[in-house]
This record gives structure tokens, sequence and C-alpha cells, in this order.
């Protein structure tokens, strides 16, 4: 089976990961991406706060 791990944003989908022919239980190589997709995520939310942030600021 082949396995792909991607994030859908809303002007592109990324393709972070990519297992072809994987065989029995994949989960254990699976599930590291999924946590570092979380870990990614919060990084891009906080990014995304501080930018809107600096922006109303520099606007004020």
């Amino acid at each position: 089976m082949d396995v792909t791990a991607r994030l859908g944003l809303v002007s592109t989908e990324v393709i972070l990961a990519n297992w072809p022919g994987m065989k029995g239980d994949w989960s254990q190589t699976v599930h590291p991406t999924v946590y570092e997709v979380i870990g990614l995520h919060a990084a891009l939310s906080v990014a995304t706060n501080a930018l809107h942030l600096a922006n109303r600021l520099a606007n004020a």
C-alpha cells in the first residue's frame, strides 16, 4: 500500500511524507509524522497570530 501524508493549505497542498509499498502495520511509521504535523500546525498558528498582531500595531 502506498501511504502519503499531505497538508492541505488554503492556496496549495503540501506533501509531508511518502511511503511507497508499505506492508503490515504502518502506524508506527506514520505516527511520528502525524505528531510532527500537529507541532507544525501549532507553530504556524502562533506565527500567523504574531503576524496579525504586528500588522495591527503597524497600522495603529
